[in-house]
């Protein structure tokens, strides 16, 4: 007998059950919607217009569209690519916090990153709609790939400083011909977050530093009247590690004009110049970029009424102390061992902080020198607990077998020695 015409038995039960789970997927819970979306991305290209219409509809909750997006995101059309990225910062959902907008926008550009240079061609397409040229420039911002270098360089200079943002932050991810005039025009555009975005690519362009006399070019953002551009350009100076810069790193560090963060963001750039793997101190740059750090270091400890002290408090002093003395502590090869110990060693000379003197503790036990040890001995006896626990501590890392020995010959002769020392061991 032959089947009866119309749906087989077979056939109802199949669309009974892909009926099911894509009312799972719309209404389910988690666990509903994450098995639904397995079977839903299995139906292939003829899943993305429902995918699609329901990306599109306004009143379906936040969890319903990420889990639209995931599963978009295994069909890389460029309808497709075009509605996700149009689910960047959107706020027209009224089902959709702040923060939910802000986790799908982000989950959002992660789908399209993850499509790869497939996605770059239609988000490229979206950056002559000026509408959608803010969230084109982000999405593509994400996919870093060297595809994306014409489309982010004819935005570059874009009216949205967003736009300029966007584009600068990700060519500068690529060593490129095209990319270098853009970075150095950016480095004077209006926007704050632009010339720091320039600032931090160039920074890790070592390679044009004597084509493009990049160090001169990053200096005057030192004294940038935005502070996060002039910190990230200290940093850059540091990387670059030119001679020419170190001037006008010491000028920013010891001015009175200079803020805290910036002073030891200048602090940490000259570590860059010492902490080199090839770095010692036969070379002149080395050897006048460990002299400035040993300079600052006894101006801030000495309480003089130098220029670089008249417009800081006492805690702000050794906030700048505290990094240097860290620096200093982290110059662990070679001759910059030795003397950094030296100096620290100087440094106490001076009487500074009992927060300093416990960081100084501390650098000392991990430059491991031997001279140290004698010249902890004298804080056993300062009245702050924890420069005493410090300095026990320091004193156990430098000589774990002797220390106890040590310091107990030490106290004998110590007349105004602290009893529970020893105790302490």
């Amino acid at each position: 007998m032959p089947p009866l015409k119309g749906v087989s038995g077979l056939e109802s039960s199949r669309l009974d059950d892909r009926v099911a789970h894509w009312q799972r997927f719309r209404t389910g819970d988690f666990d509903q919607k994450w098995n639904s979306s397995k079977l839903i991305v299995r139906e292939g290209k003829t899943a993305i217009a429902p995918l699609l219409e329901l990306l599109g509809d306004l009143s379906a909750d936040a969890e319903t569209h990420w889990f639209t997006v995931r599963a978009l995101g295994h069909f890389p059309e460029p309808n497709v690519i075009a509605a996700i990225a149009a689910q960047i910062d959107n706020t027209a959902y009224i089902n959709r916090t702040a923060e939910q907008v802000t986790e799908l926008s982000a989950f959002a550009i992660e789908t399209l990153a993850a499509m790869g240079p497939v996605a770059v061609t239609v988000l490229s397409q979206l950056l002559e709609q000026p509408q959608r040229r803010l969230l084109a420039a982000k999405a593509l911002n994400q996919v870093r790939s060297t595809g994306v270098i014409p489309a982010m360089v004819s935005v570059a200079g874009d009216d949205d400083a967003k736009v300029r943002y966007y584009a600068v932050d990700a060519l500068g991810s690529f060593h490129s011909v095209t990319v270098t005039p853009v970075l150095l025009a950016a480095l004077d555009d209006l926007s704050a977050p632009v010339r720091k975005a320039a600032v931090m690519a160039l920074g890790r362009r070592q390679d044009l530093q004597a084509a493009c006399h990049l160090s001169q070019r990053l200096q005057p953002l030192l004294w940038d009247v935005d502070l996060n551009v002039s910190c990230q350009t200290a940093l850059a100076l540091g990387r670059l590690g030119a001679d020419d810069s170190l001037d006008a790193l010491n000028q920013v560090l010891l001015s009175k004009h200079t803020p805290i963060s910036l002073r030891t963001n200048t602090v940490s750039a000259l570590k860059w110049y010492c902490d080199r793997p090839e770095a010692d101190l036969t070379g002149q740059t080395t050897q006048r970029a460990f002299a400035l750090l040993n300079g600052a270091l006894k101006q801030f400890c000495s309480g003089s009424e130098a220029d670089a002290l008249q417009t800081l408090t006492a805690e702000e002093t050794s906030q700048i102390v505290v990094a240097i003395v860290r620096v200093m502590g982290d110059l662990r090869h070679g001759a910059m061992a030795q003397n950094s110990t030296q100096c620290l060693i100087d440094s106490l000379q001076a009487g500074p902080a009992a927060v300093v003197i416990q960081v100084v503790a501390m650098a000392l036990a991990g430059l491991g020198q031997p001279q140290a040890f004698d010249a902890l001995l004298p804080l056993l006896n300062h009245p702050v607990d924890a420069v005493l626990m410090h300095t026990i501590a320091a004193l156990k890392r430098l000589d774990p077998d002797q220390s106890f020995e040590r310091v107990s010959i030490y106290l004998e002769h110590c007349p105004n020695n602290r009893a529970n020392v020893l105790k302490l061991w």
